[in-house]
Parts: structure tokens; C-alpha cells; sequence
């Protein structure tokens, strides 16, 4: 770096998460090099999923899956790139699912709330969701309380 950056640190104990702010003049390549260095912290800590896209084996970070769902008795992970089959069942690959990022929202889906591009409330007793890559889904009666509380819950942090 041709300069070295000011870091600042405040601690508060009101915040409610990590959270970093880099404040530069342009983008350039010191930017991205902080950008990298925090990523990869962070999927270190969340980590990424094994999954198979035409046979070959892929590590997908947390931060893009978009939803896990059963087809066919087949488990499926979806980004905005590829969908690719996950060879564990739905409940165990959710063990090591970043609690705070994903949510059940049936008995074959999970979806990742940060990939979300809108909740639709209308319908009474139920959530229609529509995600990022423009798939559309529902909640299950029985699982919008969880999903209810996980927005709550994050609604502060955003």
C-alpha cells in the first residue's frame, strides 16, 4: 500500500455485530485488497458448502448461495451462477448454515434472507417471497413464525 490506511476502532456495546467501514477517495486496488482480506475472514467463519456442478466438486461460499431445496429427492443449491447438487441431506448441510443469513421456510427449502428481494405479507396467515434471481417461493404456515423472528432479529443490523 503506498500509504498506510488509518484504521479506527470503536467499540460499543450497544452494536449489535461486526461491522466494517472503508472510507477511501476511490476504489482502486488497495480498496479491493481490504475488500478480499474481510471476505475471506468472514468465510472462514461460515464455512462454504461442498457441491457438485457436472461432476466436479465445487466449494461455494455461504454468501452466495441464494436457496437449498429437495427436487426429486435431490438436494439443490442455487447462486446467481449455477445450481449445483449437494450430496447430504437438506438438515445436515443446514448444521453448518450461518444462522443469522438462512432460514427454513418448508420441509424442502431453505433460503438465504440476504438474497431476498422482497417479502410479500398480503396474503393472510402466509409470506410469498421473491429472490434475487427472480424466483418466487412460499413460506409454510408452520415455519413463518421462525422466518418472522429472523427478520426481527436482523432488521437492526441492516
Amino acid at each position: 500500500m503506498a500509504d498506510t490506511p488509518e484504521i479506527k476502532l470503536i467499540i460499543d456495546k450497544d452494536w449489535p455485530k461486526l461491522t466494517v467501514y472503508i472510507k477511501s477517495s476511490k476504489r482502486d486496488d488497495d480498496v479491493e485488497g481490504i475488500i478480499s482480506a474481510v471476505q475471506s475472514y468472514a468465510e472462514n467463519k461460515s464455512p462454504s458448502v461442498m457441491a457438485y456442478y457436472n461432476d466436479e466438486m465445487e466449494m461455494v461460499p455461504q454468501r452466495r448461495i441464494i436457496r437449498l431445496f429437495v427436487s426429486n429427492r435431490k438436494v439443490w443449491m442455487e447462486t446467481a451462477q449455477k445450481t449445483y447438487e449437494v450430496k447430504k441431506p437438506l438438515h445436515e448441510v443446514e448444521t453448518t448454515l450461518d444462522k443469522t443469513r438462512f432460514v427454513r421456510i418448508s420441509q424442502s427449502e431453505t433460503i438465504n434472507i440476504r438474497k431476498v428481494k422482497c417479502f410479500d405479507f398480503s396474503t393472510a396467515g402466509t409470506i410469498g417471497v421473491e429472490l434475487e434471481n427472480g424466483q418466487s417461493t412460499w413460506v409454510a404456515r408452520r415455519r413463518v413464525k421462525s422466518v418472522k423472528e429472523l427478520l426481527d432479529a436482523t432488521a437492526g443490523k441492516a
